[in-house]
């Protein structure tokens, strides 16, 4: 299964950064790929908490995302799933673990996202390629809103 390990550099403190990931409001503003909105954006950022997102895509397509935090640690750490690729029962056919801690170093924050596939079929291993891309992507446009703020 595929896992990596991405870090990224933000000028503001963490307790900032932190809240972009855990505020709906600000999470539909950069969660996926660039050119993808988040018309539904439910965070519940406590242990047991739920994830609900739909990205849609530039062609009106609407890919929905539940999860699930297991672990939030303010302004330290999230730990949590997601599942996309629903199947007709509603369950997510690719699953992602994701633990995101925030470090401040001289006010700004070091973010470290560290994700790992644990369920894939292989009807949809084509999906994974793209993964990473879209978690930097995301990241990037984590930079571009707290700077707004």
């Amino acid at each position: 299964m595929k896992e990596f390990t991405i870090t990224k550099m933000y000028d503001e403190p963490r307790e900032v950064v932190f809240k972009a990931w855990t505020d709906p409001s600000i999470v539909a503003l950069w969660w996926g790929p660039d050119e993808y909105v988040c018309p539904v954006c439910e965070v519940d950022a406590k242990p047991g908490g739920a994830i609900l997102i739909h990205m849609q895509g530039p062609d009106g397509t609407v890919f929905p995302l539940k999860g699930e935090f297991h672990e939030v640690v303010e302004p330290e750490k999230l730990v949590f799933t997601s599942g996309a690729f629903l199947d007709e029962q509603g369950e997510p056919q690719v699953v992602e673990y994701t633990v995101v801690t925030f470090s401040e170093i001289d006010m700004r924050t070091r973010l470290t996202l560290h994700s790992k596939v644990i369920k894939c079929p292989p009807e949809l291993s084509g999906v994974l390629e793209f993964m990473e891309e879209g978690w930097v992507q995301s990241l990037n446009r984590i930079g571009r809103q707290i700077q707004r703020a």
